[in-house]
């Protein structure tokens, strides 16, 4: 088993490959546009390598970044397979997100990180709250 603790920068690619079955700790991927601005930051406590386009991630926690380069919206899961080539987030075992004034969970999401968005399913919770303390 390889385990390897290291920070992927490579937009295009997403990432090194590494065999498969390698196990990747603190694993972390950041997201930019064009002209190179972060726009989203991909983690988890550990990734393993499934195929050349697959990661299964465990303890998923995405950052996205608004304009000013502030956490704006946080997506967290307990599993999730991250899709390399599509730049693509699926689970179906659980996710949340939240931003300020709102949360949303649900049993799935197929979300496109590159764009910063997708689709929620299967008993989709929204709460919404104000932005006063």
């Amino acid at each position: 088993m390889f385990i390897a603790v290291l920070t992927f920068t490579s937009r295009a690619e997403n990432g090194p490959d590494f065999p498969i079955g390698s196990v990747i700790q603190n694993f972390a991927l950041p997201q930019t546009d064009a002209s190179g601005k972060k726009t989203a930051l991909v983690k988890g406590k550990r990734a393993t390598v499934v195929s050349p386009n697959q990661l299964k991630i465990e303890e998923l926690d995405v950052d996205l970044f608004n304009a000013e380069g502030k956490t704006e919206t946080t997506i967290t899961a307990t599993r999730c397979d991250f899709w390399r080539k599509e730049n693509r987030l699926t689970t179906d075992t659980g996710i949340l997100v939240k931003k300020p004034t709102l949360m949303v969970s649900a049993n799935g999401i197929d979300w496109n990180v590159a764009d910063s968005c997708g689709t929620l399913y299967t008993r989709v919770r929204v709460v919404l709250s104000s932005s006063n303390p």
